[in-house]
């Protein structure tokens, strides 16, 4: 039977022991509420630029005209097997697709998916079919990674409309104008507004490659964006101001100032106060009724 004495030995020997480790792990304990932001969040990669660039393409096609979504609302890449007939598939469909780097690169994966799956004996639908479950793959993969949450599992059958595509394009924000390119001669970056190099296929390292995070604010290049042998120039920033502001109830300073907190470290991703248009959005993209490409998906 142990004695009083050794017990209270034994407690006195313990306490001291756990004063020395809480002394020694304080400085470092400190160091790591002081460095890291309290609401960290997963950051953008440039393959997700590319994802949500494409996902947006195929779920909104905007006639500046008749101010009407001409795409059917749904993830079904449309956008690339359905545009112009479906003559165009094989370079991606609708020409936006070819506009940047990043949508180019997801965009050709899919294309080179379908090629495939059509090489080993599928037919037109069974291949559309399977690119269309790598793409949704992608997205969840994507949606979950940056909004820490499952992605939607009921769909909404209601179409997308401009209010969704606004708060899409609030997050115009995370863009960045230059990237980093590896494992090429002579080239060490690339402008994603120029035009003549945005059908630049990029690879695995370069599509995984951490971008800036939210500041509030577009990168320049996105100012100045050049129209080619037209010497027209184009402000993203005040398009998508004029868009937000006509066909929605939001200011963009205001999404921008609440963009700029993420990117501070304030507060996450899925805390923005308009972020719940996107996940309705997705929701909506997701929704397989009467689609004969999608993963089937219950819709309300």
């Amino acid at each position: 039977m142990t004695s009083p004495k050794a017990c209270c030995k034994d407690d006195f020997l313990f306490i001291l022991n756990l004063e020395v480790l809480m002394r020694r792990s304080l400085p470092l304990l400190l160091v790591c509420l002081l460095f890291s932001p309290l609401s960290a969040h997963a950051k953008f990669l440039l393959r997700d630029v590319g994802l949500i660039g494409l996902m947006s393409h195929d779920v909104f096609a905007w006639d500046h005209k008749r101010e009407v979504n001409t795409e059917n609302g749904r993830l079904d890449l449309s956008t690339i097997f359905d545009y112009d007939g479906g003559s165009r598939w094989s370079q991606g469909g609708n020409p936006k697709n070819a506009e940047n780097a990043p949508v180019y690169s997801i965009t050709m994966t899919l294309v080179d998916h379908y090629r495939g799956r059509l090489f080993r004996g599928d037919d037109p639908k069974e291949a559309r079919r399977s690119t269309v479950l790598l793409f949704h793959d992608m997205l969840k993969e994507c949606y979950e990674r940056l909004l820490a949450e499952p992605l939607p599992a009921q769909a909404l059958r209601d179409f997308p409309n401009n209010t969704e595509q606004g708060a899409l394009r609030g997050l115009h924000d995370v863009l960045p104008g230059q990237v980093k390119l590896y494992g090429r001669v002579l080239r060490r970056k690339l402008v994603l507004t120029n035009f003549l190099t945005a059908k630049t296929r990029l690879n695995k390292r370069e599509l995984d490659q951490p971008i800036k995070d939210f500041d509030g604010d577009y990168d320049i290049e996105y100012k100045q964006i050049q129209i080619p042998l037209t010497g027209v120039t184009l402000n993203l920033m005040e398009i998508d101001r004029k868009f937000i502001e006509k066909f929605t109830p939001y200011k963009q300073a205001e999404m921008l100032a609440d963009l700029a907190r993420v990117g501070r470290g304030e507060i996450p991703l899925h805390q923005v106060y308009f972020i719940h248009h996107v996940k309705e959005l997705f929701a909506k993209g997701l929704c397989s009724e009467e689609n004969e490409y999608m993963p089937a998906r219950s819709c309300i």
